[in-house]
């Protein structure tokens, strides 16, 4: 059997370059996917430092508009000797509206009217409790008489032991809430009566009458 050298040399030097070639486009491929790897990791970490800078700007812009109203009431309410009769209290929570919840940046909207009431007086061993009630709607011409309110009941509590120059603590509980506010540690949200009238409308639309 006679076998061609030159077949051999050619078989062997075509096998060469295909080896390197193969080599080479592993080196390649292994290179973009490297460099793929970096430029995605690279990409996470500055979305992920963006994302903690942005959250740390609202933290720190929220932090800023709590500051301004902790603490802080536009509103000097009264003592338990001025608190002669309950349109003390009304008047007080007017003011209190008109000058706060109405000039908070995003606070109330000039669409939302209120009325202010006083409900009842709860007698206890050292102090009375005096409650109101500010129910909100947002009439149209439509609509005059809106179908569904959102109220804020607020409560004066007057103490029957504590000095008559004592300033009443006041708080308020918005309806169907539990969380207590007080004045000067409260931003007013818009949404808050916005979701009350959702829930009763949608409520009111499961019932069958």
């Amino acid at each position: 059997m006679t076998v061609n050298n030159n077949n051999i040399h050619e078989s062997f030097v075509q096998s060469e370059d295909y080896d390197l070639l193969a080599y080479e486009a592993h080196r390649i491929v292994d290179e973009v996917v490297a460099q793929s790897l970096v430029h995605m990791h690279d990409k996470t970490i500055d979305q992920t430092e963006e994302k903690n800078e942005r959250g740390r700007f609202i933290e720190s812009e929220n932090d800023h508009e709590q500051e301004k109203t902790e603490g802080y009431s536009v509103v000097q309410w009264p003592t338990i000797e001025e608190f002669k009769n309950t349109n003390i209290g009304l008047e007080k929570i007017n003011e209190y509206i008109e000058k706060q919840w109405k000039t908070t940046p995003g606070g109330q909207d000039p669409c939302w009217l209120y009325v202010t009431d006083f409900i009842e007086k709860k007698s206890l061993e050292f102090n009375d409790l005096y409650i109101y009630r500010v129910r909100y709607s947002i009439p149209t011409r439509r609509q005059p008489i809106p179908k569904h309110t959102a109220s804020v009941y607020f409560t004066f509590d007057v103490s029957k032991v504590k000095s008559k120059n004592t300033i009443i603590p006041v708080s308020f509980v918005f309806e169907n809430m539990r969380l207590i506010h007080y004045p000067d540690k409260f931003r007013f949200r818009q949404i808050w009566l916005e979701n009350i009238l959702l829930m009763k409308e949608k409520l009111a639309n499961t019932i069958d009458f």
